[in-house]
């Protein structure tokens, strides 16, 4: 009899602690949902970019593909950036659009007080385990190293597509990333992808002269998984896109040249 009862008891406390587990899951799947809804409803997923932009940067490798690329852009640059300040009259937090031609990376980068809000909450301040993409506070739209992160979202979401980065093949379909700000587009050449800790160098964005950019960008390369064709000779700045590995202190991160040319 006394068995019957211990039985009944850890049962009870079981089938509590399953129907608790079971409605937390429905609820953080249903603000996922209205999550991907709302960067559904504002463009993301879609496309920024018209096709005849993203096919012709998919690989953004030869003369002519480049050539056909910059055309493009030119056509979209005002339509691309007037979209940017239209949003940002509504969300006033958003810095910029960032896509990846070919892929359903296509979201806005916010830019908060810190890096902790927006890991949480969507651009129109709701509170959503989805998160938003948002820039490093610490360079904010200064630069010279743009510093993005986002969650390592299922399905690819997010930035959960930059773990196929791990592939060079991946890579060469995929080796341009876009920008998008108030005023302008930009293409930017990836040109390294790495595995780094959270507190690496690698997250460093202030440089005192010259040669410690020029050695960070000689090490970002080094470090690379992989060659690659990006020239960096000359850079503007740098975009890294970082997110979480699935180990606590590893992150993957995917940095891009940022041009000094730029299309309005």
């Amino acid at each position: 009899m006394k068995e019957n009862k211990v039985f009944k008891s850890v049962y009870g406390a079981v089938l509590v602690i399953f129907i608790i587990s079971s409605v937390m899951l429905g609820s953080r799947l249903a603000k996922l949902h209205r999550g991907n809804e709302f960067y559904r409803q504002i463009g993301g997923g879609r496309g920024f970019s018209s096709a005849v932009f993203s096919d012709s940067v998919s690989s953004g490798r030869t003369d002519a593909s480049e050539s056909a690329a910059m055309k493009a852009l030119c056509l979209e640059a005002p339509e691309l950036s007037g979209y940017v300040s239209q949003l940002a009259e509504k969300y006033s937090d958003i810095a910029a659009w960032l896509q990846i031609p070919g892929t359903d990376l296509d979201y806005p980068v916010m830019l908060g007080k810190d890096n902790q809000y927006y890991l949480e909450h969507l651009p129109d301040g709701s509170e959503n385990p989805l998160g938003s993409l948002f820039l490093d506070y610490r360079s904010g739209t200064s630069g010279p190293h743009f510093i993005i992160y986002g969650h390592n979202g299922a399905g690819g979401k997010m930035l959960g597509l930059l773990k196929q980065y791990e592939s060079r093949e991946y890579y060469e379909e995929h080796a341009i990333l876009t920008l998008v700000t108030k005023d302008a587009v930009y293409l930017c050449p990836i040109f390294s992808v790495r595995q780094v800790e959270a507190d690496s160098s690698a997250y460093q964005t202030e440089f005192t002269e010259e040669e410690e950019w020029k050695e960070y960008m000689r090490q970002a390369v080094k470090e690379s998984l992989y060659p690659t064709d990006a020239d960096i000779s000359h850079p503007a700045g740098i975009v890294t896109l970082s997110t979480c590995t699935g180990w606590s202190s590893q992150r993957l991160i995917v940095q891009a040249v940022l041009p000094e040319n730029k299309n309005r």
